[in-house]
């Protein structure tokens, strides 16, 4: 699926900072508290997605694992399904590359845990596949998308959508919304914490 482009820097600035006001903070904070829930109910996140999304998916792990860590508090079991090109390499060839994320997701995952979707078009038919599993099996979806939401947003339990046909912008957005769960995920840890402590 082809995306717009921007001729100048400022341009792109310009459209990124007036997409922010178009996401709903709402669904954010909705995905936050999922992702708390987990952490309280020691369940396990799937994150997922193709190309520059894979690369989102591998980096909200990193910072839902790392950056929202407390001291002395255990951390979220949060796993990139995309991070062992020996399984994706070997699943795309023998199988087929529609059954790269369904595959794992099926290994790894039990009911109640979470599957996290990016997909700047909503249209990939892996994700797609691995979130057909995941509803079928007591797993909840979460899908961050573009455009219009795609195929994806009708599996989604949580749907995130940055309104946008630019993937650039997609994808800067779908870091901000990681960067942004990630800190909340910290403080109420932090709080979890403290109200047990006390």
């Amino acid at each position: 699926m082809a995306g717009s482009t921007c001729e100048s820097p400022k341009e792109y600035l310009a459209k990124l900072a007036a997409l922010v006001g178009k996401i709903d903070h709402g669904s954010i904070d909705a995905l936050a508290g999922l992702l708390f829930q987990a952490w309280e109910e020691d369940r396990c996140v799937f994150i997922f997605g193709n190309g520059g999304s894979a690369a989102t998916a591998s980096h909200q792990v990193c910072d839902f694992v790392k950056t929202a860590a407390v001291e002395g508090q255990r951390r979220l079991r949060a796993f990139c399904l995309i991070d062992s090109s020996g399984m994706g390499t070997a699943l795309g060839n023998d199988i087929g590359y529609e059954e790269t994320l369904r595959y794992p997701l099926e290994t790894y995952a039990r009911p109640g845990d979470v599957a996290v979707a990016i997909s700047g078009s909503g249209n990939s038919p892996n994700v797609l596949r691995a979130c057909e599993w995941a509803r079928n099996n007591g797993v909840q979806v979460v899908a961050l998308t573009g455009f219009t939401g795609g195929k994806l947003k009708d599996l989604a339990d949580l749907h995130i959508n940055v309104p946008s046909d630019n993937f650039g912008l997609i994808e800067d957005l779908h870091l901000v919304i990681g960067h942004s769960v990630s800190q909340v995920l910290k403080c109420r840890v932090g709080r979890a914490g403290q109200a047990v402590a006390s």
